[in-house]
């Protein structure tokens, strides 16, 4: 039996009130609790005390809250059964700078001043990124480093992985997706924590804090079948479907054979953007990877070169050649917007990316009472998004749109 909610609460008496109310009710459901919780730092210690006395098998980490409750205690629990893993497996290094080298196909016409002097404005130094030198190194030893807990596992016995990680699971996802290459694998990227326990994230397994690597639980077939979507609300599109033509690493050489970078910026100017306009700082601009109609897959665009063409992408992996895809953006909207509700009737794991930073005043009251639950789902938030995996076709990738969203359902 799967048990899960969420609970929004005033004060933390309110919350632990909660919380023994779902521990009282799963006294006969055996399993390994999840938790996300987004909590002041000086209510920390009572709180995450109280969940490792109540349930001391455990895996979790904190989060953030969503906009709409940031002035409130947010913690999502859930009881699952599976194997639970602790992963060191390194990810990708954080980017130095260093000189542009891998762009192709470079064109010798200019560009207008205005918009090569915005895009160089708007991008900075990511565009002069060093990618041979952030590169993941531990695709060679991934399989090897593989969590002890999950060497004796057989790929058919694992049919969904759902893992708390710092901000590089390059690692662990390599390695979970050659050895179980079949099943849904989910990885939520824990909220940054050194302004509020000193860590660079916070991780919470059997009793023990970790500030890196991933921590995860591994669930059988047995435990019924599960679906994995994804959303990306308030996305607007910029071009119509367009094809990859040439692509390397996190690299978009050409699409439909022309310049990628001279392609947006006309797609920008078409929707009435001035590239000069100091607003664009605050929108985004991504690279939709398209499937009946929808986009299925979704990467920021993090830097262009419009003489050359190339643009970059936040992953490590590119859509292929032959990919249909949709230039959009995301304006800037109310953040408040991103509030809890119920994602499905069925019982579900909802992960959602929160803004960076979060503006204006907080809503004077959104709880009517002390607390909030809602039951059967299970709803986190972060600055730092998630990565998700859904067959064996697809590699693992992130996504830090605002209010986006991985669902994992019991179906």
């Amino acid at each position: 039996m799967i048990r899960m909610q969420t609970v929004v609460a005033r004060t933390p008496s309110a919350l632990l009130t909660s919380l023994d109310r779902f521990h009282l009710q799963s006294k006969a459901t055996a399993g390994t609790l999840l938790f996300a919780l987004a909590a002041p730092s000086e209510t920390l210690s009572v709180i995450t005390s109280h969940l490792k006395s109540r349930f001391p098998r455990h895996i979790g980490c904190l989060s953030s809250p969503l906009p709409a409750y940031r002035s409130h205690i947010m913690c999502a629990v859930a009881l699952l059964d599976g194997i639970t893993f602790r992963s060191t497996i390194a990810g990708r290094a954080d980017p130095q700078v260093g000189r542009w080298h891998a762009a192709r196909r470079s064109s010798t016409r200019q560009l207008p001043a205005a918009q090569s002097n915005f895009f160089e404005e708007f991008h900075g130094d990511l565009g002069r990124i060093n990618w041979d030198d952030i590169w993941d190194k531990s695709a060679t030893s991934s399989q090897e480093m593989m969590p002890v807990e999950l060497r004796m596992a057989r790929p058919e016995d694992v049919s969904s992985i759902l893992y708390f990680s710092d901000k590089a699971p390059e690692g662990i996802a390599k390695a979970l997706k050659a050895t179980f290459p079949h099943s849904h694998e989910l990885g939520f990227l824990a909220a940054s924590t050194p302004f509020i326990t000193g860590r660079p994230v916070t991780l919470f397994y059997d009793g023990e804090i970790y500030s890196d690597g991933a921590i995860g639980i591994a669930l059988q077939p047995s435990m019924g079948h599960t679906s994995l979507t994804v959303e990306f609300p308030g996305l607007v599109d910029l071009t119509p479907d367009l094809r990859i033509t040439s692509s390397e690493g996190n690299l978009i050489f050409t699409i439909d054979n022309g310049n990628p970078t001279r392609l947006l910026l006309a797609a920008m100017n078409k929707h009435g953007f001035d590239s000069r306009d100091v607003l664009l700082k605050d929108d985004e601009f991504y690279v939709g990877v398209m499937s009946n109609g929808k986009v299925e897959r979704l990467h920021r665009i993090i830097s262009g070169d419009p003489s050359r063409g190339t643009i970059a992408l936040g992953t490590t992996s590119a859509p292929p050649q032959g990919s249909i895809m949709r230039m959009l953006y995301l304006p800037r909207r109310d953040e408040a917007a991103l509030n809890l509700e119920p994602t499905h009737r069925n019982a579900s794991i909802s992960l959602i990316a929160t803004p960076d930073s979060i503006g204006g005043e907080p809503p004077s009251s959104v709880l009517e009472n002390d607390v909030l639950v809602v039951d059967g789902n299970f709803i986190a938030g972060s600055e730092n998004g998630f990565v998700l995996r859904r067959d064996a076709k697809e590699e693992s990738w992130p996504c830090t749109l605002p209010g986006g969203r991985a669902r994992l359902c019991w179906v």
